[in-house]
């Protein structure tokens, strides 16, 4: 017997869950969802694009729903030709008809800060690797220490996880529920 072919889903990542799982909220909700995160967070590209777009509809008291990203995302000026709008469409509906439930938020906020702490750490790195061998050797010291942005970001990733440990544990012990040994 073989095994059927599948097409991979197109680049379904945490990010992209998250920004879904996002649109799939309602206003207070996405609100909760986005306290501690960063637009920069979702890293380069649409998905930081789009995350600023969700910050803005949510701050302004709107649901994150696609058609409103992407009318905001037209109001911003951001989809100056036909193609810019059906990509950026076809990207905001494809994520949306693939979220998660909103109740995955949580745990999502946390992978995305996870995700933006190792992409942050390899910059940081491949900026330390390419001064290496160019940089004055009094400069490469002050180079090892880690920027204010990437110390805040280690910061929120810290209390994110730290909450979601004490969330898992106070399931754990309610009364009423067993632990399985």
């Amino acid at each position: 017997m073989t095994t059927p072919h599948l097409d991979p889903a197109p680049d379904y990542d945490v990010v992209r869950g998250f920004l879904g799982c996002l649109m799939a909220s309602t206003a207070a909700t996405a609100r909760d969802l986005l306290a501690g995160l960063r637009p920069a967070d979702a890293g380069p590209g649409i998905r930081g694009v789009v995350l600023e777009l969700i910050v803005g509809v949510v701050a302004a008291g709107a649901a994150p729903d696609p058609r409103v990203l992407l009318a905001e995302a037209q109001r911003r000026g951001l989809l100056e030709t036909e193609h810019a709008h059906q990509q950026v469409a076809l990207w905001l509906f494809e994520t949306y008809q693939h979220a998660p439930f909103p109740e995955a938020g949580p745990y999502l906020r946390g992978a995305v800060l996870e995700t933006a702490v190792r992409r942050r750490v390899r910059e940081h790195a491949q900026r330390l690797l390419d001064a290496a061998d160019r940089a004055e050797v009094t400069e490469l010291q002050a180079m090892t220490e880690l920027d204010d942005d990437l110390v805040d970001l280690w910061q929120r990733l810290d209390a994110e996880l730290t909450a979601q440990n004490r969330d898992a544990a106070a399931v754990q012990h309610r009364p009423g529920i067993r632990r399985v040994a």
